[in-house]
């Protein structure tokens, strides 16, 4: 036993003398990750081109009206049906948080009016073609034609300008799928004869993120307000609408390469005439709207 501890201590002398000191091999660098493993990890980000080209989309709106209650304009119409078609291009300046300039037309222009079970004939509007400018931002909405109308109370330009604002998407650079943003905006508009304050709210989310389409779904709530009439009449309306839309573009092109909606408007319109009780009329819009690239 002696001679065994001896030995042990004459080991741990020599290595506090300056011996050589038993020092562990380094473990063996880590394998760098993959480019395929990398970019599995890093979602894609979306970035869309800065100038959007020149496109041309069919646009149908198809809208059923139904009206009940006392009539606000004499003998009311329990249904009637009105169905918008025209050529829509567009072309726009984009900026990477995806507002827009753009410029455009709508050619070809024709609606179709039907009341009940009568379906009427499709007839050019008056103005078949109308040049129009577009603003869009997270806050701002704006078409309007070119040169600017100064009534557009009840116009068919308009109605074609109407056809074409949904074709203006906000799509933010940097968004990976499943990402959502919201656009809020305020627009004034007109509709039989009287002035209304439209407010809006959009709720989009990218759906589906790939190299040769990407899928947006757009969730609209709106809610609107206005009066009119003269000394001896005066019309209210207000009421609330409500809608979804499916988007697809093309990645590399920028561009909406289909675009399938619907939406229901519900107005209440209040009348009040001097010495005549109050009538009023509940206003139901539904509306299917469908534009394709050509």
């Amino acid at each position: 036993m002696r001679r065994r501890n001896g030995w042990i201590t004459a080991l741990l002398t020599l290595a506090a003398c300056g011996g050589p000191a038993l020092t562990p091999a380094p473990p063996p660098p880590a394998p760098a990750p993959s480019r395929s493993a990398a970019s599995a990890a890093a979602p894609s980000r979306l970035v869309l081109p800065a100038r959007l080209p020149t496109t041309t989309w069919r646009v149908r709106s198809v809208a059923r009206v139904t009206v009940t209650g006392s009539g606000v304009t004499g003998a009311a119409t329990d249904e009637q049906g009105v169905e918008s078609t025209g050529l829509v291009s567009w072309s726009a300046e984009r900026q990477p948080s995806g507002a827009l300039r753009a410029t455009g037309l709508v050619d070809s222009f024709t609606v179709r009016t039907s009341f009940g079970a009568q379906r009427g004939a499709m007839v050019p509007s008056s103005t078949a073609m109308v040049l129009l400018e577009g603003t869009l931002d997270s806050t701002l909405t704006r078409i309007s034609t070119r040169p600017p109308l100064i009534n557009e109370c009840d116009r068919p330009e308009a109605g074609a300008a109407s056809l074409a604002r949904d074709l203006l998407v906000r799509v933010p650079n940097g968004l990976v799928a499943g990402d959502r943003w919201k656009d809020s905006f305020v627009a004034l508009i007109c509709r039989s004869g009287v002035p209304l304050t439209v407010y809006t709210t959009i709720v989009s989310r990218l759906e589906r993120l790939a190299e040769d389409r990407l899928v947006v779904r757009r969730e609209l709530t709106s809610r609107l307000e206005g009066k009119g009439g003269s000394a001896f009449r005066a019309l209210e309306l207000a009421g609330t609408a409500q809608g979804s839309q499916l988007v697809e573009i093309a990645p590399l092109r920028g561009t909406v390469e289909r675009l399938e909606g619907s939406g229901t408007l519900t107005l209440t319109a209040t009348e009040r005439l001097p010495g005549a009780p109050v009538r009023t009329q509940q206003i139901t819009q539904r509306t299917e709207l469908t534009a394709v690239r050509r």
